[in-house]
């Protein structure tokens, strides 16, 4: 679980509304593997994805749009995290409903690479398409 005050904030407005929308959905998928809900698990994994796809296109997007140069380490972080999202996502749904690989994922994977890929890569991000719109 995160709470939002640890959330770092961007330069841009939108990226941390959606950076908010992504603490509630990974808090939501805790809780429901905490509780050991299989049928709630499944859909805020399946959530999370769709989330995170709309998510990280909208940022490539942006940062396509506005020259940004390291684009292509961005979205190589994005696709992995989203590879490995499937992959948590895929066998847990085959399985049994292994909840303790949704809860080591989400709080010793997923959590601590949010927090640091906010401040470093969106933080870095944010301020050079805020720059380049004051152009």
């Amino acid at each position: 679980m995160i709470a939002q005050e640890e959330l770092p904030m961007v330069a841009m407005p939108s990226m941390n509304d959606t950076h908010l929308e992504d603490i509630i959905l990974i808090n939501q998928l805790s809780a429901a593997a905490q509780s050991r809900n299989i049928p709630a698990t499944k859909i805020f994994l399946e959530e999370l994805i769709e989330h995170s796809m709309a998510h990280f296109s909208g940022e490539e997007a942006m940062m396509k749009e506005y020259n940004f140069p390291p684009l292509a380490i961005h979205k190589a972080e994005h696709d992995r995290v989203l590879k490995e999202l499937n992959n948590i996502t895929r066998i847990f749904s085959e399985g049994e409903g292994d909840f303790s690989l949704v809860t080591s994922y989400v709080d010793g994977s997923l959590i601590p690479w949010l927090l640091n890929h906010i401040e470093t890569l969106d933080t870095v991000s944010a301020m050079f398409i805020v720059n380049a719109t004051k152009s």
